[in-house]
């Protein structure tokens, strides 16, 4: 076989193999940033209801935030905690007569930069308060909502 026969077949053999990888690649990386960058968004029908300075001060049950539920409907929670190392995090909502929804409670709690997560319930029409239990921590908490 000569040097150039030899050559032709590895050039075909990579372009048959190798541009189709690298495409193949290239179209993973893409996706994976893509829902990464995604995690940390609200769904575009999601509403503020709070961002709290963690660094500001620390949370011993105090409201951040609060809404309003005309009638019976299923209430869904968003939220964002980037980039936190603390012992303990709880955040809860307050509803009419006093009812109490733990929406997240944890120990030793600590996340990467798309930390979050999302949180829903069937809730009666009334008033409801977003109520935090934090020590003071580097970060932000942000808390979305919509309902349907």
């Amino acid at each position: 076989m000569s040097t150039n026969l030899i050559r032709q077949l590895l050039t075909k053999a990579q372009t048959k193999y190798f541009v189709p990888l690298t495409m193949g690649l290239f179209i993973f990386v893409l996706l994976t940033v893509s829902c990464q960058t995604d995690q940390a968004q609200p769904p575009p029908d999601f509403q503020v209801v709070a961002e709290v300075d963690l660094s500001a001060q620390p949370y011993d049950a105090e409201t951040v935030g609060e809404f309003t539920l005309g009638e019976t409907a299923v209430a869904r929670i968003f939220y964002t905690i980037p980039n936190i190392d603390t012992t303990n995090f709880d955040l809860s909502l307050i509803g009419p007569n006093d009812d109490s929804f733990v929406i997240l409670h944890s120990e030793d709690f600590r996340t990467d930069e798309d930390g979050g997560g999302t949180w829903e319930q069937r809730l009666p029409a009334g008033d409801y308060r977003l109520v935090l239990t934090a020590p003071q921590t580097p970060g932000t908490l942000s808390v979305y909502w919509n309902y349907e």
